[in-house]
């Protein structure tokens, strides 16, 4: 995939476009993109996406600034592995948010021919979100509306992935996304508590604003320059030794290796239990050794 951080100042040629956040590239979001596709193929152009970075609504109303579920490198990589031939990435201002409609779609068709813009029935932007479906037809563009994904009934939303799994419920979670939920994250030197408990973890510095699930144990499987391993991930503040603060800590088993200053990748499968307090740094060993014992059932089954 071709990625132009800003619209392209040379045309990329005829495209079949969708404009919007995508976070998460959720099953809504491949529903999009597959009638995407199909539409460069019929108009023997590209398969190009327009996203925002950050989440228009992080200028428009920060109070109300949602966690992201993908960071934009993130998204980037699942639009690729879903066959988008171009991924444009506009940073979001308020100065952009005061572009009319047709400010906004002169420039994305000084950039690029548009063929086909493929969007819900709800799709709106420009200032005061006077651009629509209709709009767009008004003024030229050919116009393909995709009914909303619908899973089990329900419209299909990112909030709803977003309120999942700040509940800790990874499967709910992660069949919205149609793939496991990741976590991207630099290994950081941190207190190596772990390592005197027999059980050295790598702590994981993530992206500023990029969701992380409730706190607790998870089952995960991670991926590091050495290869794809089992692990068992902590969210939390370590209570048992008086922390304040959120780590993210993964155990890697059957792993020997140096991983400071590497990054990780990393697929959530399962919560385990909640975060305890234990009395002795004994206990809290044991806890982890059945931690360890359960996360290798739970991924080798």
């Amino acid at each position: 995939m071709n990625v132009h951080q800003g619209l392209p100042d040379k045309s990329i040629g005829p495209v079949a476009l969708a404009i919007g956040s995508f976070d998460g590239v959720h099953l809504g979001h491949r529903h999009v993109l597959d009638r995407v596709r199909a539409a460069a193929a019929r108009e023997g152009g590209r398969a190009a996406v327009v996203t925002f970075e950050p989440h228009p609504r992080c200028v428009l109303e920060p109070a109300r600034c949602p966690k992201s579920l993908t960071t934009i490198d993130e998204k980037l990589a699942l639009l690729d592995r879903l066959g988008v031939d171009d991924g444009v990435v506009v940073k979001f201002t308020p100065a952009l948010a005061g572009l009319s409609a047709n400010e906004f779609m002169a420039g994305v068709s000084a950039a690029m021919d548009v063929r086909a813009v493929v969007c819900g029935p709800d799709f709106a932007f420009g200032q005061a979100r006077q651009g629509n479906p209709v709009w767009l037809g008004e003024h030229g563009f050919a116009v393909e509306v995709v009914e909303p994904f619908r899973l089990d009934g329900v419209e299909l939303h990112s909030s709803e992935v977003r309120t999942l799994l700040g509940a800790g419920d990874v499967p709910a979670a992660n069949r919205l996304l149609g793939r496991p939920f990741l976590l991207r994250g630099t290994v950081e030197h941190g207190a190596e508590v772990g390592r005197g408990l027999g059980f050295p973890t790598a702590n994981l510095a993530v992206q500023l604003n990029k969701l992380v699930p409730a706190r607790g144990i998870y089952a995960v499987w991670v991926r590091s320059p050495f290869g794809r391993h089992q692990g068992a991930l902590n969210i939390g503040y370590r209570p048992t030794f008086g922390g304040d603060r959120l780590t993210i800590e993964v155990y890697l088993l059957d792993f020997d290796g140096d991983l400071y200053g590497a990054q990780l990748e990393v697929e959530f499968v399962l919560r385990i239990r909640d975060e305890e307090k234990y009395e002795s740094a004994t206990e809290l060993a044991d806890a982890i050794a059945r931690d360890v014992a359960e996360t290798r059932r739970i991924l080798e089954r």
